[in-house]
C-alpha cells in the first residue's frame, strides 16, 4: 500500500474518530468540545507531515479534553507509524495496546473490521521482534592471553576470576583488568565489552628480574674476596709507593718528644 493509500485511509478514519466524538453521548462543555478539536486539527497536520510524536502529543491532548474512545484509535495509528520509523518495540507495543483498548471501550466502532486486521499484523510483527531479540546473545566474551601472563592471575573489577589464558562470558559494560604473576609487575586496563562482540586482550608483563640485572651484577662482584679483583693490585700498588713517602715524610718530622723511638731511614 502506498504512502498516498495510507494518508487517505487514515484521514478517512481520522473524520470519522473526530464525528462520533463530536456528536456522540458524550456528555462534555462547549468548551471541551472545542478545544478537543484545536488539538485534533493540530495532530491530523503533524501526522500528514510525518510528524507522529507530535501528533500523538495533540492526539492525547485531545482525548484528555474529551474523553472519547475514538481518539484512542489515531494515537494507535501514530505509534504504529513511529515504530516503522524507529523500530522501537514500545511504540510496537504501546499501538497494540490502543487498538484493544479502542475496540473494548467502543461500544460499535464504524471500522472495527481495520483495526482488528491491524491487531493481528502487529502480533505477528510483534512476535517476530521478540524471536529474534531472542536469538541475539545477551552477553559478550573476553579472552585475556599472552606468553609472559600464562598462569597468572586474572581479576575483573577486583574480583578474582582466573588465571590466563582466560576466557569470560561477561555482560556488556566496562570493566577494570588486572593481571598478576609473581616476578612481575602488575599489569591492568579496562575493558569495553559489548553483547555478542568478543574482546581479547593481549597481555606483555614486564619482568622484575630484568630491572635488577645491573644490581645483580654489582652484587656478584661485591661477593668476591677483595684481593681477587683486578683492581685492588692497582690501588694498593700505588698506595704502597704513595705510603712509602709519607710514613718516611711523617717520621722524619716526628721529634723525640713524642714518647716514639727516633728512626733514622739513612
Amino acid at each position: 500500500m502506498t504512502q498516498t493509500r495510507r494518508s487517505t485511509r487514515f484521514a478517512r478514519s481520522s473524520a470519522i474518530a473526530l464525528l462520533v466524538v463530536l456528536s456522540g453521548p458524550t456528555a462534555a462543555r462547549a468548551g471541551d468540545a472545542e478545544e478537543a478539536k484545536l488539538h485534533f486539527n493540530e495532530a491530523e497536520t503533524a501526522y500528514r507531515l510525518g510528524k507522529y510524536e507530535k501528533a500523538i502529543a495533540e492526539y492525547e491532548a485531545a482525548y484528555k479534553a474529551l474523553p472519547d474512545a475514538a481518539f484512542l484509535f489515531n494515537i494507535a495509528q501514530s505509534y504504529r507509524q513511529q515504530y516503522l520509523i524507529d523500530k522501537k518495540v514500545g511504540n510496537l507495543q504501546r499501538a497494540l495496546a490502543l487498538y484493544k483498548t479502542y475496540l473494548r471501550e467502543s461500544k460499535t466502532p464504524p471500522n472495527r473490521t481495520m483495526v482488528l486486521k491491524l491487531i493481528e499484523e502487529l502480533k505477528s510483527v510483534l512476535q517476530a521482534v521478540q524471536s529474534e531479540s531472542n536469538r541475539q546473545p545477551k552477553q559478550g566474551k573476553l579472552i585475556v592471553d599472552g606468553a609472559s601472563a600464562r598462569g597468572a592471575a586474572v581479576s575483573i573489577d577486583g574480583k578474582h576470576v582466573g588465571t590466563a589464558p582466560l576466557t569470560r562470558e561477561l555482560s556488556p559494560g566496562s570493566y577494570l583488568l588486572k593481571v598478576e604473576r609473581e616476578g612481575y609487575a602488575p599489569w591492568s586496563t579496562t575493558v569495553s565489552v559489548a553483547a555478542g562482540a568478543t574482546v581479547q586482550v593481549p597481555v606483555t608483563l614486564r619482568s622484575l628480574a630484568g630491572s635488577d640485572g645491573g644490581a645483580g651484577g654489582a652484587a656478584a662482584a661485591t661477593s668476591r674476596p677483595v684481593y681477587k679483583r683486578w683492581w685492588f693490585w692497582t690501588i694498593i700498588g700505588v698506595a704502597v709507593a704513595a705510603g712509602v713517602g709519607t710514613t718516611v715524610g711523617v717520621l722524619a718530622t716526628r721529634d723525640s718528644g713524642d714518647g716514639l723511638p727516633q728512626i733514622d731511614l739513612r
